[in-house]
């Protein structure tokens, strides 16, 4: 999986050219994950809203097993998603998802433009002389950093999101694609899907017993 860093065997425009080439992929799988957690982010809070509404409802018209629920487990199921709800929704809303995504979003086009531009250099100048690639190189890589400081940087997933949609130029197998896949899934959306998922299936358990 280390293959990918045959770069850094090449010249430095060469190995720029990829740093730049991958951070701006990279920006971009993050505005992508952040635009898809902040839709998750809603859509939990609006369903752990639901759940409370649906669960206060039990006791209204008194739809619950007398020996699996009575009033103080319902009242203490409600009091417990209120909680959730309260605390969920203030550690959601302070991450600030959408502001992220956008911030990325621009970070991406910044380095695309860039990208261009060396892509340009190096295709319309194939014979530039040694202090011609060397001028240009270090304008190149004071711009990528300039643009670099402007933002906070991508989580380690994104780059991987990235190196797997280039997989044969990264030399990945089938193997680690998938990897990267469950990694992406399992870390970054678990606990979405959980409670999006768990608390419908606890409630229908919890029928079907009654």
């Amino acid at each position: 999986m280390n293959n990918y860093l045959d770069y850094l065997n090449k010249t430095f425009l060469e190995e720029l050219s990829y740093k730049i080439w991958s951070t701006k992929g990279s920006r971009f799988h993050a505005h992508s994950r952040l635009v898809r957690l902040s839709k998750l982010s809603g859509l939990c809070n609006s369903l752990i809203s639901v759940y409370l509404i649906a669960v206060g409802l039990l006791s209204v018209y008194n739809v619950y097993n007398t020996q699996l629920g009575n009033e103080n487990v319902i009242a203490y199921s409600i009091t417990c998603l209120s909680i959730l709800a309260l605390v969920f929704g203030q550690i959601e809303n302070a991450k600030d998802f959408n502001v992220k995504a956008k911030e990325f979003h621009a970070c991406g086009l910044e380095l695309s433009e860039l990208y261009n531009e060396l892509r340009i250099f190096k295709t319309l100048n194939p014979n530039a002389t040694l202090q011609e690639k060397e001028t240009y190189t270090k304008e190149a890589a004071a711009k990528y950093q300039r643009i670099l400081e402007k933002y906070d940087n991508h989580q380690h997933i994104d780059i991987e999101r990235f190196k797997a949609t280039k997989a044969s130029y990264h030399k990945l197998t089938k193997i680690d694609v998938w990897k990267i896949w469950v990694n992406y899934n399992a870390f970054t959306f678990f606990v979405y899907y959980f409670l999006i998922i768990i608390p419908p299936l606890l409630a229908i358990m919890f029928f079907i017993g009654s």
